[in-house]
């Protein structure tokens, strides 16, 4: 609950920003364009739970824009290539993508576990590879006949509210619980605190972290699924950018990059922020590029505010 006045700033922010563009732009205020900010924010901020737990424990994850993208093209690819055979069904694509999602993970979680590699170059190695093999399997093109199944997120629930809104809002609680009251969850945030102390104390760190990295995969899967549903079909160009965006919503959220403090009800409050300032500004007609320096400014600013925090801390 500390955690959660502590970076009352961010909520401040979402009031602020949405009444300044409800103001601005007539058309912001509608209810049918707030319902697309929703669904809009589902992708950023399923990655981000991920990315929160990661940096939690001082880590990074650059891969999970380019798994966003491989892993639901290789489920679509596996059920529209066997039409009559036994694959041919959306639920064995939908866990076969997020198998795909926990592959990386795990491969991202060996190479810091095990082969000791500093965590931003395991997973810019892998962001790499990973976006290499999603324009290799795919030629470059994309999957749109995708049977109704298989883009669930997007289907729509009595209040014109979509599966994938009710899933992030579900997924957030339980993970909320999970990060707070749970021996694993206050384990993530001891490694982050004093990886050193975290190991004296018994923790089992190199397990923990190895299971963070593999989740962190699974829900990049999902988040990938999410935009396939939004968009209809599976490309090899999803994700771009969603590392940074969720790293972002992260930040801006109050989770340190130094790791050991933050919590999910910020990084939400972060993700729907990013969404509020872009969908505004696309109405307003502003170009994406100034866009990416909107978001660039706001992600410096959130760490120039974390670091002035921890210096007053440590004066005090």
């Amino acid at each position: 609950m500390r955690e959660i006045v502590r970076n009352a700033g961010v909520y401040v922010a979402v009031v602020v920003v949405a009444f300044f563009f409800a103001i601005w732009i007539p058309q912001f205020r509608q209810p049918s364009n707030l319902l697309n900010v929703l669904d809009q924010s589902v992708e950023i901020a399923i990655v981000s739970v991920g990315m929160t737990m990661v940096i939690l424990t001082e880590g990074i994850d650059l891969s999970v824009g380019s798994l966003a993208a491989l892993a639901p093209f290789l489920g679509a690819w596996l059920i529209t290539q066997h039409a009559s055979g036994p694959f041919h069904s959306a639920v064995i694509g939908v866990l076969f993508c997020l198998a795909v999602g926990a592959l990386v993970g795990l491969i991202n979680g060996v190479a810091i576990t095990r082969a000791y590699l500093p965590p931003f170059i395991a997973t810019l190695g892998t962001m790499s590879i990973v976006r290499g093999l999603a324009y290799i399997v795919s030629h470059g093109t994309g999957i749109t006949e995708l049977p109704r199944g298989y883009t669930f997120l997007g289907h729509t629930l009595p209040g014109q509210v979509t599966v994938g809104v009710v899933l992030m809002l579900v997924l957030y609680a339980v993970s909320h619980l999970w990060l707070s009251r749970s021996a694993t969850g206050r384990a993530i945030y001891a490694i982050g605190g004093n990886e050193t102390a975290a190991h004296l104390s018994g923790l089992r760190v190199n397990r923990i972290k190895l299971g963070v990295y593999i989740l962190c995969g699974v829900l990049a899967a999902l988040s990938g699924l999410a935009e396939t549903a939004m968009v209809g079909a599976s490309v090899p160009d999803a994700g771009i950018d969603l590392e940074l965006n969720s790293i972002a919503a992260v930040v801006i959220g109050g989770t340190s990059l130094s790791g050991g403090r933050g919590n999910l009800v910020g990084t939400l409050a972060g993700a729907l922020l990013m969404r509020l300032i872009r969908n505004g500004l696309d109405l307003a007609g502003i170009d994406s590029n100034w866009q990416k320096v909107a978001i660039g400014a706001i992600i410096m600013g959130a760490v120039a505010f974390d670091e002035f925090q921890k210096r007053r801390g440590a004066r005090l």
